[in-house]
């Protein structure tokens, strides 16, 4: 009966975190607008800003986490699908790819790149007509979506999964990306698509796997927080005290996620197929673009560049593929025009619309995530002064935007023109009506260079346990409410979870770093501030040069990857520039804890000093 007692106070405890209880802790230590003395008050009279920040945020994480989150942790009874780490073993952990045995440095004689590419919807088949919704995935619980938007020519957006196949001829095997128009997918989960293509990757040689997010906040729930959490956690806290007779329910809606699974494995199998009959040249081009994004938190360090990789076929008829990178939330529509959080149709954002104007112009067109982080869009140039425009039209031109950007990134000022007419002047460029402040996207334009790309394609990962010390992830996974794999210590009482990073060379243009979470920019770029300072290890550019570039979200959706010596749950960082102190909350829902960004930067380190 205790223990029955126990877990009911959990439920309860646990809905109050969900509805962002939590976040009133923080709020104590803030200034009483009666005029009486508070914690802020005392903490303000202690040295400089950076320093009050720091405090603020160890009261803040003892607070929150290690008391308030912990407490409803422990009284969670464990799933039944929560493993022990006495008997796991992580070589025989199923659903890992290492990637190519050995890395070479140049091109065999006679050896080309082969891309193939494919794209498949992956909304169920009875979406808008099942009784049942299904949840969208992000901001707020039961917000149930039954439609997709329609774009600007009265058809359905497309929200699937874009995949391409590439190798380099060596004979050392293929590697396959595949990108889904969803908020994010667990390792988990992750590798039952891999177990479902298994057979045929072993067949033909496939020899890496990924699978990663556009990072839509306006999606279908493909991670399990948003759909149905309070019955979902009933449900599971029995199951966990019945020792699994009641069956554990997933977060994740399971028709939703056997439809990913089974188009990406068929994506996978059909650009296999297009790629072995597909030979060509690869091209990298990379433009600052600063000016469309921006970072929400101090040290506001991001990498503002668009990355192109253009494969281009030798066959004529072929269509070219474009390969698009930007670290960027595609968040812009689904804030919504009524109440924020709560439209009732889904749509991948900007990304449909840089696909349709690729598409417009004859290519194939794959966005991937890059060095997210915290940064979201800035859309004053894409929106260019027009008064009305909802949250989805501001995604659609913004989208527009950057595909002509992509387009027109090695092309002159008088083409760029020409590809603006050729496409449909989507934007509005020869409007005579367009407002005065109105800015034409090829304005004082300067193409940059496209670079021939060597046949070389080198690729490896790592798996890896870290320590979940974000007590609120240990709730999402302990109630099974999110897909994260658990490994419980019975030893130190510690969870554990897995997850990996990778490494991968395309040519001696560029290497890349497959991160499973949101990498704060400095991990990258290093800060003025002196942040990185306190940091374990230095800013990874500065190890392995500057054209390292970022795959946020590849395999695994860890959350926000913050400095350890910076990790807060909900609490402040310092902006320098303007001497003040701000929020920084973006840990608390979606975050592995403070040494995440040790644990991920670490081994990703021994992993490329271990091939190069």
């Amino acid at each position: 009966m205790k223990k029955t007692w126990k877990s009911l106070l959990a439920v309860i405890l646990a809905a109050s975190v969900l509805f962002g209880a939590a976040a009133v802790a923080v709020r104590a230590a803030e200034p009483d607008s009666s005029g009486s003395s508070s914690l802020f008050d005392y903490i303000g009279d202690l040295g400089s800003k950076k320093t009050q920040a720091s405090l603020l945020n160890r009261i803040s994480n003892f607070f929150i986490n290690d008391f308030l989150l912990r407490a409803i942790a422990m009284f969670i009874p464990r799933s039944p699908d929560t493993m022990k780490l006495q008997d796991f073993d992580l070589e025989k952990y199923g659903g890992f790819y290492q990637g190519h045995d050995e890395f070479i440095g140049e091109p065999q004689e006679g050896n080309v790149w082969r891309l193939g590419y494919d794209k498949k919807s992956v909304l169920p088949d009875d979406f808008g007509t099942a009784k049942m919704k299904y949840a969208r995935g992000s901001y707020v619980p039961w917000a149930y979506v039954s439609e997709v938007y329609t774009d600007d020519d009265g058809n359905p957006e497309f929200v699937g999964v874009r995949t391409i196949v590439l190798d380099d001829g060596s004979g050392r095997g293929a590697a396959s990306f595949s990108v889904i128009d969803c908020i994010g997918l667990s390792n988990a989960d992750v590798r039952k698509i891999r177990a479902a293509v298994a057979d045929f990757a072993a067949q033909n040689k496939i020899v890496s796997i990924n699978v990663s997010a556009t990072h839509t906040h306006t999606g279908i729930d493909s991670q399990g927080v948003w759909t149905a959490p309070l019955s979902t956690l009933f449900n599971n806290v029995l199951s966990g005290l019945t020792f699994g007779l009641v069956k554990p329910k997933s977060g994740v809606n399971e028709t939703y996620l056997n439809t990913i699974i089974s188009r990406t494995t068929a994506s996978i199998q059909a650009a296999y197929a297009e790629m072995v009959e597909t030979e060509g040249q690869l091209y990298y081009a990379v433009k600052d673009i600063s000016d469309y994004v921006h970072d929400r938190t101090p040290p506001f360090v991001y990498d503002g560049n668009l990355y192109r990789l253009v494969f281009e076929p030798f066959e004529s008829g072929k269509k070219p593929t474009v390969i698009a990178s930007l670290g960027c939330h595609p968040e812009s529509a689904s804030f919504g025009d009524e109440m924020p959080g709560f439209n009732s149709k889904i749509t991948a954002d900007c990304i449909y619309y840089m696909d349709k104007l690729i598409s417009s112009a004859g290519g194939n067109f794959i966005f991937i995530q890059g060095n997210v982080g915290t940064v979201t869009s800035s859309r004053g140039l894409s929106s260019d002064g027009l008064p009305g425009l909802t949250s989805h039209q501001g995604a659609m031109r913004f989208g527009y935007e950057l595909g002509y950007i992509l387009l027109g990134m090695s092309e002159s000022q008088e083409e760029c023109a020409a590809i603006n007419d050729r496409c449909g002047d989507r934007l509005g460029v020869n409007d005579e009506n367009r407002p005065e402040n109105y800015t034409v996207w090829y304005k004082d334009w300067e193409p940059v260079e496209n670079v021939p790309v060597d046949a070389v394609l080198n690729i490896r990962h790592k798996q890896f346990l870290t320590e979940v010390q974000n007590n609120m992830a240990k709730v999402l996974a302990k109630a099974a409410l999110a897909n994260i794999t658990m490994i419980y210590d019975s030893k130190t009482l510690k969870y554990y979870t897995v997850t990996e990073v990778g490494y991968m060379e395309i040519g001696d243009a560029l290497k890349v770093f497959l991160s499973p979470g949101e990498i704060y920019g400095e991990l990258l770029m290093g800060d003025e501030g002196g942040s990185m300072n306190a940091f374990k290890y230095p800013p990874l550019r500065e190890l392995y040069g500057d054209n390292l570039i970022i795959f946020d979200l590849m395999n695994d959706a860890a959350g926000y990857v913050e400095p350890d010596n910076e990790y807060v749950i909900v609490g402040y960082r310092y902006n320098e520039a303007n001497d003040v102190l701000e929020s920084d909350s973006w840990a608390l829902l979606v975050s592995m804890g403070k040494n995440a960004a040790s644990d991920i930067i670490g081994a990703f380190i021994d992993l490329v000093d271990g091939v190069r």
